[in-house]
């Protein structure tokens, strides 16, 4: 672009961040409520620097912009996307960009031109003198009519003191400049308002005028500084940018919600991070094998479910926040309590699926995520989809598809079958381990531990089971409480978890 700005042609500075954007394709730090966004770069200095308008603009990219999408595989759950519908959302995208760009070359032309400016009035220039010189001129003009409305008996608040003041500086204006204009009127009214507080300007002088000149523009202060306090706020083209990026941003949402209607739930709103949609309907699940069960049409809420099963490493953050007499309770078979009472296991598997885990742990480790664990028929909606596909990527049997009998003499890491997902995105559900639902055995849902000794329904087949155990409708009992000698323990149960949408 042709006037693009370089980060690395300003000095460095503290900046609030207000969010990282996805597209990395351009930088604004300019202190604007809506149009700060940042790039990570590779240094925490880096992270430090930037210069109020500077705009990172070689040349913009964004993810509604790119073919080229994330490497997790896409989902399929839903139908084809309408070719007028994600054409009409991709005009829009690209128009929204269009504008972004044209409001990115005016603003940073705008700060180009300024700069320079900025430096001229900060530092001991002519330009600065002039500008002093000029307002404190205008400074007597202000206090002959400061004085005369003494003469005519009238109360002089600050209000009226400062209007004096802007009417009396706004005359003392030479610059032919527009630029410059409205740079130099932006300090004048700041230097109005200092002098404003004071009760009385017939013994205001010009030292007086310097010293409100020096707060107003520090020696020291950098552009960036100068820009990011208030000055930005007055120009039209930051206002025209900040309106810009809200509709470019506005229009990426919509096209991404156009082409993966799947990772939104009802209100729009994209799923939590690690977590899939799967759109609420009706669902015709079974028959069930194992602990059999017939046909059955549901109708589910539309919800969210992990991507992945709970790890390792997750599972012992869980257990490390709770209170120290709470942990011992919460340990899966195998694991122990370090020296300094922290859950310890082999760190070869932190990214392993969490196994060996009774119900209530499951749950408990659910319910402090905000979360809780899918019903039975949540589960094969997100394993089977809208198809009621007989395994997770579809009708036939790929040996090489999950982590079954035959394949592996343990747990593999969570998604090591990356392309072989259910259609609504989710890994492992299909071998590696069984996972808990919320369904017991006679059909009840629970979200808190019971007093009953209850079964709960387990979904999904792990590393030992066969074949037939594989499949999305394949389905068993285990044990929701009972001791490390309970024989369900010896079996690899892990679990993951959803959300209300």
């Amino acid at each position: 672009m042709a006037a693009s700005i370089r980060l690395n042609e300003f000095p460095q500075l503290p900046m609030n961040m207000r969010r990282v954007s996805r597209s990395l394709g351009f930088l604004l730090g300019c202190g604007l409520s809506r149009a700060l966004s940042a790039l990570a770069l590779a240094t925490p200095s880096a992270l430090l620097g930037w210069l109020g308008a500077a705009l990172l603009l070689s040349p913009t990219a964004s993810p509604q912009d790119a073919d080229t999408e994330s490497a997790e595989p896409k989902p399929t759950l839903q139908a084809a996307v309408p070719a007028k519908q994600l054409a009409a959302a991709q005009d829009a995208s690209r128009n929204a960009r269009l504008a972004l760009e044209a409001a990115e070359d005016a603003l940073a032309a705008l700060v180009t031109g300024l700069e320079d400016e900025h430096h001229a009035l900060a530092t001991g220039s002519p330009a600065r003198d002039a500008l002093l010189l000029g307002l404190t001129d205008a400074l007597d003009v202000a206090r002959l009519r400061y004085q005369h409305e003494l003469d005519q008996g009238r109360p002089l608040q600050r209000g009226l003191r400062r209007k004096l003041l802007l009417e009396a500086f706004a005359s003392s204006a030479t610059s032919s400049d527009p630029e410059l204009e409205r740079l130099q009127s932006w300090v004048r009214r700041r230097v109005a308002d200092n002098l404003s507080v004071r009760t009385e300007l017939s013994d205001t002088g010009r030292e007086d005028v310097d010293r409100a000149l020096l707060q107003v523009l520090p020696p020291d202060e950098t552009f960036a500084a100068f820009w990011n306090r208030d000055f930005h706020q007055t120009l039209p083209e930051a206002e025209v940018y900040t309106a810009a990026l809200s509709a470019y941003e506005a229009a990426g949402a919509a096209l991404d919600r156009v082409r993966y209607p799947e990772r939104y739930g009802p209100s729009g709103k994209p799923a939590p991070a690690g977590m899939v949609v799967v759109p609420g309907g009706t669902y015709r699940l079974g028959p069930g094998t194992g602990w059999r069960r017939g046909l059955v049409s549901v109708k589910l809420e539309a919800f969210a479910i992990d991507r992945r099963e709970v790890t390792n490493q997750l599972y012992a953050i869980f257990v490390d926040t709770q209170s120290i007499g709470a942990r011992s309770a919460l340990l899966p078979r195998g694991w122990t309590l370090d020296a300094a009472g922290l859950a310890s296991y082999p760190s070869s598997r932190r990214d392993h699926p969490v196994v060996h885990v009774n119900w209530e742990q499951a749950a408990a480790y659910a319910k402090w995520a905000g979360k809780r664990l899918p019903t039975e028929d949540e589960w094969e909606a997100a394993a089977a989809g809208t198809k009621g596909v007989a395994y997770p990527w579809g009708n036939s049997w790929i040996p090489e598809a999950a982590n079954g009998a035959g394949y592996a003499s343990d747990t593999l890491p969570v998604a090591s079958f990356f392309e072989h997902t259910s259609p609504t995105g989710c890994h492992d559900m299909a071998g590696n381990v069984w996972e808990w639902t919320s369904t017991s055995e006679a059909g009840r849902v629970l979200d808190e531990p019971s007093d009953e000794a209850l079964n709960m329904i387990i979904r999904g087949g792990a590393w030992d089971s066969p074949r037939e155990e594989l499949t999305t409708r394949a389905r068993w009992t285990a044990a929701a409480q009972g001791a490390f000698d309970h024989p369900d323990y010896a079996r690899p149960i892990g679990f993951r978890c959803v959300q209300d949408l």
